[in-house]
């Protein structure tokens, strides 16, 4: 994990304080001097906002936000593609992306793209309500551009609202090249910006205050542990004075095995706990009870240094807590060893007043412990309440938020805080979708303002898919935490709000959910009754969906549900099931291709592979117009050929237009074809789709030739979120309701996916050779030396060159797992022979030694010798025809096939000729055995040679001659 770089802003001395200072001028004067924007290729008076998103100032943003809308302007000093994104949380993950770059034409194209991840953008659906192109340029080495983007997203998910009153989250990118694709390092970067003009309390930034100090809490060096998880804590005393004021604070480096830490606030520290002030770190954490309750602070990954605005600050000092516990969390999932950390944390602070105190309340699942998530959910929440006897406590006028940090671990996908007032809902404090573990932030709010007796809800949202057990709450990384601090003014003595598990005892004063509250001035937290933690209240819809409900089968008529998915940026694909089909479990189904002209074919199909899928190819027709539909299928890696069975036709709105290729189909037996069934009510059902880029087909044959696709994969609709509407054409129908998902790929599948297809075609070509020149050069050449040559340090040769050679082997296989998986290659019989000789093979050296040993001993072959000979012959000539099973499957081109072919049967023809020619060698050798070792070989002069070696392996015995 990266900590920000803030080392070089600390100042201990005054010298060095003063040192800064010149620096920081000097930067202000360059700054000043590059400040001459005549470059940007847009009226820049007509926006009201402008921020430098890099350092350089090479990369330009303008705003103007407006009640419905706003308009944004973006420039760089760059002559290719130019991204704006808006974000969350400052990841790529669901960011909303604006794109301009230049098509082979110099024709300028807009899109509105939306990334899931870490992985090439999508195009989104809704290409003019989200966002719309005002003006584009790209000349002189500058791109920039200006678009209108609407401020509330609508049902769809791919969009991020615009933050016109606080604070939102850019992203950028920019490339010199129109081809969009990935950024090279270092032309892309974030920046959070004030778009409103709310009020802002907390700043995501590090700013100097004058007459301010700073001081460091350090813990001392420690070697972290080998273990996964590991909690050391340090005791220290904050600097003296009845009432002191945090204003900023500052993140140093330190180990990236730091998971995060915690700054605590000791309220009336028992004296037990003074012996630990400047001592050795305490990491015994499952002992250790940690008597510090008040949060002061925390680092975790992604985080900056923040500063308060001028006349705000968190007290501290005698009158408040003197001392603060250290908190530090290491995950060692690798068990390294040897690694040394030295973490810490800076602040600002003064002894002067300031106007206003800020405090911090703990929202969330402060009992950590003790609650589970269920597996196998692509979206689970976990939820705590805190109640209205708590927050009575706070100021009669109420409290002001200012700021929330959320906190999850790897599994955290959304966050929010409900209000509940007077039993209604209202405007959340905070909301935040796609959290990424890597850019944690603390989320700047517009003065929210909370009264007394109000309740919170804090809900966590996780993404618990990939686990088969339950998911528990706890302390290590790969456990889960659900907390929201709230920075706040003014502050008061409520430190805490949430509910706790008290179990069911006799013991207990309160058996079930208690409520819990813990004050500052309390020697331990308040637990009591509440009939809040059950009370009911209007829900929010769920997270990133606002759509309309969708039609499911009710019996009653409604909107055709398309969905939609877009497996690759530009190739997408929908779907409809109609009711009357889902009801009866067969009937139409409607299903469109669409892609660009530049694509020769595309083709969706039905099945988890090629062989025996139900596929529909698209290509251009005859007049270059319209688009021919070509139903096909095959039995193998062939070229699909026409299926007459198929009951389908092309209908309205199908052509050829804009430079984009649409097919509008029904299908009616797609339920069911000579090789397959597909469910149509089928939550996961299973889809293909393959393409190849060139020339287009321009034929009306549905029986045209087509060259092999250059890239396809798979995914899975939920078809019953495809269900609505009567049988009619439903991508014509303006009542429609379109819903875009994501491909749910395999993270294999998805991996490859992401490679281009130059990239995909040099792993084949790696694979193919690191795997031949195993089985038809190495493997053959140890075995063939063997039964030929005789020299000292034979059997060392014979083994050296067999490692070798499982060792090129390892390496093809690899790169052959990773191809197989991504291509849903793995139930071929080439991988499947592959993968069964990359076990076998492991074993050889160690049955070759044994059998070398025992020889040794016995002087004959044994079932050890058998066992290595055989299976090494056997696996070498296997693995020779699985390299012609390899081109087959990859439809290699025919000179490929010939000079394997050629290759391989020589070398197999020399092969099994030494096999022949070794054992009638070895066969005369034993007849007259007895009398060559009485008389010909002395004891002495043993001849380190096997007449009895094997075909493969990596440390052949040797029968020796006396």
């Amino acid at each position: 994990m990266l900590l920000a770089h803030y080392a070089t802003l600390l100042s201990r001395t005054n010298k060095f304080h003063s040192l800064l200072t010149l620096l920081a001028l000097a930067a202000f004067a360059v700054a000043q001097s590059s400040n001459d924007l005549d470059w940007v290729p847009f009226d820049r008076g007509q926006f009201n906002g402008n921020v430098a998103l890099d350092e350089e100032g090479n990369v330009q943003l303008f705003w103007k936000t407006g009640n419905e809308s706003s308009t944004f302007g973006v420039a760089s000093r760059s002559s290719g593609y130019l991204a704006l994104g808006f974000s969350e949380t400052g990841a790529m993950t669901g960011a909303d992306m604006a794109v301009v770059y230049k098509d082979q034409d110099d024709n300028l194209v807009f899109e509105n793209r939306h990334a899931e991840g870490f992985v090439t953008p999508q195009v989104s659906q809704d290409q003019e309500n989200n966002m719309r192109l005002q003006e584009g340029h790209q000349a002189n080495g500058v791109t920039g551009f200006v678009f209108e983007k609407q401020n509330k997203a609508d049902c769809l998910q791919t969009q991020v609202d615009v933050a016109k009153d606080a604070w939102q989250w850019f992203i950028y990118a920019f490339s010199d090249e129109n081809t969009f694709s990935q950024h090279a390092p270092g032309n892309m970067g974030k920046e959070y910006v004030k778009l409103g003009t709310g009020k802002s309390v907390s700043l995501n930034e590090v700013r100097d205050i004058d007459d301010t100090k700073n001081f460091t809490i350090v813990q001392p060096e420690l070697t972290v542990p080998t273990q996964t998880t590991t909690y050391c804590y340090t005791l220290h005393k904050m600097p003296a004075g009845n009432k002191n004021y945090l204003l900023g604070e500052r993140p140093n480096e330190s180990s990236e095995l730091l998971h995060h830490l915690v700054l605590y606030a000791c309220y009336g520290l028992p004296d037990e706990y003074m012996d630990m002030l400047g001592q050795e770190p305490n990491c015994d954490y499952e002992t250790f009870s940690n008597p510090c309750s008040g949060f002061v602070t925390e680092w975790a990954p992604g985080m900056s240094g923040r500063t308060f605005e001028p006349g705000y600050g968190k007290p501290f000092g005698t009158d408040y807590y003197e001392y603060v516990m250290f908190e530090t969390h290491y995950n060692n999932p690798e068990g390294l060893e040897g690694v040394k950390d030295t973490a810490s944390y800076t602040f600002l602070y003064t002894d002067q007043p300031v106007a206003t105190e800020i405090g911090t309340l703990t929202l969330g699942d402060i009992q950590v412990e003790g609650w589970f998530l269920e597996p196998g959910k692509e979206l689970v929440a976990h939820s705590t309440v805190c109640t209205p006897e708590c927050t009575d406590r706070w100021p009669s006028d109420g409290i002001t938020a200012v700021s929330v940090f959320h906190h999850m671990h790897y599994r955290g996908r959304n966050a929010r805080v409900q209000i509940i007032r007077d039993g209604k809902e209202i405007t959340p404090l905070s909301s935040l979708r796609d959290f990424d573990y890597g850019y944690q932030f603390s989320k700047s709010l517009d003065s929210v303002k909370l009264l007394p007796g109000d309740k919170l809800i804090t809900t966590c949202e996780y993404d618990t898919s990939n686990d088969t057990e339950r998911v528990p709450g706890g302390l290590p990384s790969q456990a889960e935490m659900c907390f929201a601090w709230v920075d706040y003014y003014p502050a008061n003595s409520v430190l805490a709000c949430s509910h706790f598990d008290m179990g069911e005892s006799a013991e207990n004063p309160i058996n079930g959910t208690a409520a819990i509250c813990l004050e500052s001035t309390a020697i331990s937290p308040d637990l009591y009754h509440s009939d809040f933690l059950t009370s009911s209240f209007q829900n929010l819809s769920a997270s990133g969906d606002t759509c309309p409900a969708e039609n499911t089968v009710s019996g009653v008529s409604g909107q055709a549900a398309v969905l939609n998915t877009c497996p690759e940026a530009d190739i997408c694909f929908s779907v409809n099931v109609p009711e009357q089909s889902a009801s009866s479990g067969t009937g139409d189904i409607y299903f469109q291709l669409s892609a660009p002209v530049t694509y020769s074919w595309v083709a969706l199909a039905q099945g988890t592979m090629m062989s025996n899928a139900n596929m529909f190819l698209m290509y251009s027709s005859a007049d270059g117009r319209n688009v021919t539909l070509s139903p096909r299928t095959t039995s193998g890696h062939t070229m699909p050929t026409f299926n007459e069975a198929a009951d389908v036709s092309l209908l309205e709105g199908s052509g050829i237009s804009d430079g984009r290729m649409t097919a509008n189909v029904r299908c009616g037996n797609c339920n069911r074809w000579d090789t397959g069934t597909m469910s149509l009510q089928g939550s996961n059902s299973d889809w293909l789709y393959a393409h190849h880029q060139g020339s287009p087909i321009n034929s009306d044959d549905a029986n045209a030739p087509i060259l092999q696709h250059d890239r396809q994969g798979g995914f899975q609709w939920d078809l019953s979120r495809a269900t609505g509407g009567s049988d009619t054409n439903p991508f014509t129908d303006a009542a429609t309701t379109t819903t875009t998902t994501s491909p749910s790929a395999g993270e294999g599948q998805q991996s490859w996916e992401r490679l281009s297809t130059q990239t995909q075609m040099r792993f084949v070509q790696v694979h193919g050779t690191l795997a031949s020149l195993a089985f038809v050069a190495i493997f053959p050449t140890g075995a063939i030396l063997v039964r030929l040559a005789s020299f000292r340090g034979l059997v060392w040769t014979h083994g050296g060159l067999q490692v070798f050679g499982y060792a090129v082997f390892v390496a093809g296989a690899g790169l052959g797992i990773f191809i197989a998986n991504g291509l849903d290659y793995l139930r071929e019989p080439h991988a499947i022979i592959g993968m069964t000789l990359l076990g076998i093979f492991f074993f050889m050296p160690f049955l070759g030694l044994i059998h070398h040993k025992v020889y040794k001993k016995v002087q004959s072959r044994t079932l050890w010798s058998y066992g290595h000979i055989l299976t090494g012959r056997i696996g070498v000539i296997l693995g020779m025809i699985n390299g012609g099973l390899g081109l087959q499957l990859a439809h290699a081109r025919t000179s490929y096939v010939v000079a394997y072919g050629v290759f391989a049967g020589l070398m197999g023809v020399v092969y099994i000729g030494a096999i022949i020619f070794g054992e009638y060698k070895r066969a005369g050798r034993s007849s007259g055995k007895a009398a060559a070792s009485a008389s010909v070989y002395p004891e002495s002069k043993r001849l380190d040679r096997d007449d009895s070696g094997s075909g493969s392996g990596s440390s052949s015995s040797h029968e020796t001659a006396i």
